[in-house]
């Protein structure tokens, strides 16, 4: 009884921590993703990121979002970031974008902007 108790106790210890790396890779790639959106908006080069497919996809108005807002759409293709999330990063343009502009933007945004 006493060596089932002490394997059950090993392999809880193992599992709590390889979760617990799991969670601080996590937890470190969304930071770096919000550490570099505001590195982004103090150098006053904002941009939504996409992830599209092979081609990049255009949509019918972006230039005007562009030249109104002053904001890119950087298509980052089929392969994401491993560095940062998409989602994040576009969460802190985005709140940017609502304290210089208010919430007008986001009917003219486009629709695969994930994280706004």
């Amino acid at each position: 009884m006493k060596k089932h108790l002490l394997i059950w106790m090993i392999l809880c210890l193992i599992s709590g921590h390889l979760s617990a790396k799991a969670v601080l890779v996590a937890d470190s790639v969304k930071v770096q993703s919000i550490k570099r959106a505001n590195a982004d908006i103090k150098k006053g080069k904002l941009k939504f990121l996409i992830q599209g497919g092979i081609a990049p996809t255009r949509v019918k108005g972006q230039e005007i979002f562009k030249h109104k807002y002053g904001l890119e759409y950087y298509d980052l293709g089929c392969v994401g970031p491993s560095d940062i999330t998409i989602k994040d990063y576009n969460k802190v343009i985005a709140a940017f974008m609502d304290r210089k502009f208010g919430k007008g933007w986001r009917k003219e945004v486009r629709k695969d902007v994930r994280g706004i």
